[in-house]
């Protein structure tokens, strides 16, 4: 009899531990605001959650060693951030540079670019010395095969513009800058 008391004792301890364990949360970073691959991860783009369970996560209380680091993918809101989708590397690669353009409606896909997506720049005719405007069915010269859009934004200039800010090689910048200055950049949406 003792020992079936001793055993009851025993279980019912051994159960309460394992609920304890099962219920007890630790506090994780999530991301709180969209980041882009390649920004700047701010503090207002964080938060801490309590999460129960193995998860692989940079805890709560390591949350200001990922300030200030870079996104190596689109962080997403609600998504538990770990080491690997950040850095503290230069976001751009040897050889890149960012080239800042000015598009208006009809030079950009319908459906905008967002940061992330890949785009073909494309220097278009410019107008005749006769100021007649382009020569008909001229067509454009590709200025990049692919460059990465790093930002977007409405232009507060022109109405259905926008600024985008373009990585691309470096040789190319120049070329990219001076067409892009002057209101003479398309870009195309293409496959990543």
């Amino acid at each position: 009899m003792a020992l079936a008391v001793l055993l009851i004792v025993g279980l019912a301890a051994l159960g309460g531990y394992l609920y304890q364990q099962a219920g007890s949360k630790s506090p994780v970073v999530v991301v709180v605001d969209e980041v882009p691959a390649g920004h700047v991860v701010e503090r207002s783009d964080l938060s801490t959650v309590d999460v129960a369970g193995g998860v692989v996560a940079i805890a709560g209380a390591n949350l200001e060693s990922v300030v200030g680091q870079v996104a190596t993918v689109t962080l997403l809101p609600n998504t538990l951030l770990q080491r690997s989708m950040v850095t503290d590397a230069d976001p751009l690669g040897a050889g890149q540079a960012r080239v800042g353009v000015a598009v208006r409606s009809g030079q950009i896909p319908a459906e905008g670019v967002h940061p992330g997506d890949m785009v073909q720049v494309v220097q278009i005719p410019g107008d005749n010395p006769g100021g007649a405007g382009g020569s008909a069915g001229a067509a454009g010269t590709v200025l990049v095969d692919r460059a990465t859009v790093f930002a977007a934004a409405e232009d507060p200039a022109q109405s259905g513009g926008t600024l985008l800010t373009l990585v691309v090689p470096a040789g190319a910048a120049p070329a990219v800058a001076v067409a892009g200055g002057s209101g003479r950049v398309a870009v195309i949406g293409v496959r990543p």
